[in-house]
């Protein structure tokens, strides 16, 4: 073997070893970046379920304590659809001079005593939803209220349906507006599937940000599977 061939070998054998320890850096870099992007996502999820945890507990402390605003005198009321007890309170708030004018949610099947009535001498006036949701009861009744002039305008509704109705009928309304708040009659299990209700509706309502925005169908089917199987 000659001298050149002795330090080809030599060269040889010394690029083993180098393209070895390379090939481990390389390992060791990517092995990082992949943790370095595994530790990033699981930061990224665990902010996201934070804030909606956060959210939930405001939405869960809102849909049991609602913020109501009363006014003593409004120039229009909608009487949501919502629970037994609704009229009996919307005619005892006519009575009391609170309004004049009633707007009264009838939807098909729906209870419609105030139709026929004119409690404290008020003008009542019934109308039809569509959609047959809340939705559609801020838009048809927002609409009746502008026709009618009406620059204060009042919603009633049962407790834990109070700020789901503010932000339908506030999208709806550019007016001032007031909530008027009953407590139906109802055992605890009926309060609990209202809350859990309420808070599954909350989905829909901030899926459906305009006034007249149509909810998904994924999202709207089984939300009115439950409000069937109540």
């Amino acid at each position: 073997m000659n001298l050149d061939q002795l330090m080809d070998g030599q060269n040889a054998g010394g690029r083993g070893p180098s393209r070895g320890r390379e090939a481990r850096a390389r390992r060791l870099r990517n092995a990082t970046g992949r943790r370095r992007t595994r530790r990033w996502i699981l930061r990224g999820a665990g902010l996201v379920v934070i804030a909606f945890l956060g959210v939930g507990v405001i939405l869960a402390w809102l849909t049991v304590n609602p913020r109501v605003n009363p006014a003593p005198k409004v120039d229009a009321l909608i009487v949501l659809a919502t629970q037994a007890g609704a009229h009996d309170e919307a005619r005892r708030l006519a009575e009391e001079g609170v309004t004049d004018l009633l707007l009264v949610s009838t939807p098909e099947n729906a209870p419609a005593s105030l139709c026929q009535e004119s409690p404290g001498g008020a003008t009542v006036e019934c109308f039809a939803p569509e959609p047959v949701t809340t939705q559609g009861e801020a838009i048809v009744g927002t609409e009746l209220a502008r026709q009618h002039g009406v620059e204060n305008l009042g919603v009633l509704t049962f407790d834990h349906h109070i700020e789901r109705s503010r932000m339908l009928v506030d999208r709806c309304w550019d007016g001032e507006l007031h909530m008027y708040e009953f407590e139906p009659v109802r055992g605890k299990r009926g309060y609990v599937y209202d809350f859990v209700y309420a808070m599954a509706a909350y989905a829909k309502t901030f899926l459906t940000p305009g006034c007249s925005a149509e909810p998904p169908e994924w999202l709207q089917t089984p939300i009115g599977k439950i409000k069937l199987e109540r």
